[in-house]
């Protein structure tokens, strides 16, 4: 269990207290994100050089499932947080310092998605676009957009004949956030749209994010494209961890179904279908713990990873969302008529694990990709 772990743990009753009002203010509490600042959950992947915690992607992954397991919500907004501080790696050496100036607990929130474009302005770039999905955009101090680049307002074209690429990074101060995170469930992530209107950005703000790079920084030669389903994977299991045990507690709190002539907690049917759910989530979270630490192990060591270990790692997130929503599934049926109120945790438990199901990262057509790959075909975009 790493130093993080342990003191999220301490942190963790606090997060279930205040889970309803994350909910209902859809943000995070500023107070309650200050409260995770000493533990070190938001330094997970801030280097060490700006006083950051470099952990290894499998422990990185362990706290997301705690928190989520307390909060869906925080959970998630944290995964996001370091997401960023892995993908603000790739920018120049001078601009990661800058961005750590103030300290390690960088809360920086973007998109990769190109919903933006940059044409060439003197020695930078001029950047304008809207783009959705921005966890924890409220309390971001920079952003990091993707967008298109252009010229003459058309985009592009790379030696290959695909469009060009660029992300920016702009400060708060430069980027609108709007009031659009309006959603069925993971409302506390305040993944709201943010807006950038002719802003110029400087050469040393941008990179091109998906170019091949390798200067031994294990999170930089471990492509990041390839990780976002596993964030949101140790979401979705720590969310079904946290619904089973407050199913649980309904049972061990002598909780009757309606016309039933004995408690849940004495119905064989309770016990196993709850069995059953129980060893789906080991199953689903044996399968992600070996993948990422599969996934360490390449970016330890100087060796490429293959097309079959990409589609394979992509492919992971699907495959254990799918078995742990499952789960969810069990855990919320078995609450009975109860869990429909809003006051019930395994409402909120069931809107956030389907609301999590919907991310890009975890859709199951990366199974193509490793079926091609295993029948010699061609994986295609999907791999790219």
């Amino acid at each position: 269990m790493t130093t993080v772990l342990t003191r999220v743990t301490d942190v963790l009753p606090e997060i279930i207290k205040r889970a309803e009002e994350t909910d209902r203010d859809r943000r995070i509490p500023a107070d309650l994100l200050d409260a995770l600042r000493p533990t070190g959950a938001l330094r997970m992947f801030a280097p060490t050089a700006h006083g950051g915690n470099d952990l290894a992607l499998p422990d990185v992954l362990a706290v997301v499932e705690a928190l989520s397991a307390a909060d869906a919500s925080v959970g998630w907004t944290v995964a996001q947080h370091a997401v960023a501080q892995l993908i603000v790696r790739h920018f120049p050496a001078a601009t990661v310092a800058r961005l750590y100036a103030a300290g390690p607990d960088l809360l920086a929130a973007g998109a990769v998605a190109p919903k933006g474009r940059a044409a060439r302005s003197g020695d930078g770039w001029q950047v304008s676009g809207q783009w959705p999905f921005v966890t924890g955009a409220p309390q971001a101090d920079w952003f990091y957009l993707q967008c298109l680049e252009t010229v003459d307002n058309a985009p592009r074209l790379d030696g290959t004949g695909v469009p060009a690429m660029r992300l920016a990074l702009l400060p708060a101060a430069e980027v609108s956030v709007l009031d659009t995170w309006h959603t069925a469930g993971l409302r506390g992530t305040a993944s709201r749209d943010v807006r950038a209107s002719r802003v110029t950005c400087r050469q040393e703000f941008t990179c091109a994010f998906d170019a091949e790079t390798d200067d031994g920084d294990p999170l930089v030669r471990l492509p990041a494209r390839d990780l976002g389903g596993l964030f949101v994977a140790a979401v979705v299991v720590g969310n079904a961890a946290g619904a089973l045990d407050d199913v649980v507690a309904l049972a061990d709190g002598g909780k009757r179904p309606a016309f039933s002539p004995r408690r849940l907690a004495d119905s064989p049917a309770f016990h196993q279908r709850l069995g059953e759910a129980h060893l789906r989530l080991r199953a689903a979270r044996g399968q992600l713990r070996a993948e990422a630490a599969r996934a360490w192990g390449f970016a330890l060591r100087p060796e490429p990873m293959g097309p079959l270990d990409h589609a394979v790692l992509r492919a992971t997130g699907p495959a254990v969302v799918a078995v742990a929503t499952a789960a969810l599934d069990t855990a919320y049926q078995l609450g009975g008529g109860s869990v429909v109120y809003d006051r019930s945790p395994l409402q909120r438990r069931m809107r956030d694990g389907h609301v999590a199901t919907q991310h890009f990262s975890v859709g199951t057509e990366f199974f193509s990709a490793v079926g091609a790959v295993l029948a010699g075909g061609d994986p295609g975009v999907l791999l790219r």
